[in-house]
């Protein structure tokens, strides 16, 4: 069974799913968040063409946004191709707060903010924090909840994911850890 995406070399989304798991039983055994982002690149529906398919992403977009997520973000970070238009990344050991400024920093990266060429496609980034509190979570759920909010705001509630079964998790440290790697910052 294989573990990886052809094109990209990431994680594929069965390994994804794995890894998530793992990311979540260790957050709620030390009592932190963790947080679960879906990137959708393009649009998946024919709009203005009915019945007719969309081609995917050209190959240059699905490398620039892998380059992007792997030289960008932690090394303890976990990113993958989940599939034709999609992308996740698990980011253990981080609250709402800082996943919502992960968000921002990869929409301003993939819009060219950063002097560098826009994407010229349509992105859409979801996303979803664990918090022990709340109990265990399947991997599916919470990919799920990313998925679901990226049309609107990128951010859900605790209470929009449900909870597997109870837990007696310590609260959430949040932590002030940087997510991305200081070589740039958005005002650069």
């Amino acid at each position: 069974m294989t573990t990886r995406d052809d094109q990209t070399g990431l994680m594929n989304l069965g390994a994804f799913t794995f890894v998530v798991d793992h990311v979540v039983r260790r957050a709620s055994r030390a009592g932190e968040c963790a947080t679960i982002l879906s990137i959708g690149i393009g649009t998946s529906t024919g709009a203005g063409r009915p019945g007719r398919p969309v081609p995917p992403p050209s190959s240059s977009t699905v490398y620039r946004v892998a380059r992007m997520l792997r030289t960008e973000l932690r090394g303890e970070d976990v990113i993958a191709r989940l599939g034709t238009r999609e992308f996740g990344v698990a980011l253990p050991d981080t609250d709402a707060g800082q996943g919502e400024i992960v968000v921002g920093w990869i929409q301003s990266l993939l819009a060219g903010e950063d002097g560098s060429d826009p994407l010229g496609e349509v992105v859409s980034v979801g996303r979803v924090t664990f918090e022990p509190t709340r109990g265990p979570v399947s991997a599916e759920a919470l990919l799920d909840a990313a998925r679901g909010s990226r049309g609107g705001p990128s951010s859900l509630s605790g209470d929009d994911v449900p909870a597997e079964r109870a837990s007696d998790a310590t609260p959430s440290r949040g932590g002030g850890r940087r997510h991305l790697r200081p070589l740039r910052s958005p005002e650069s």
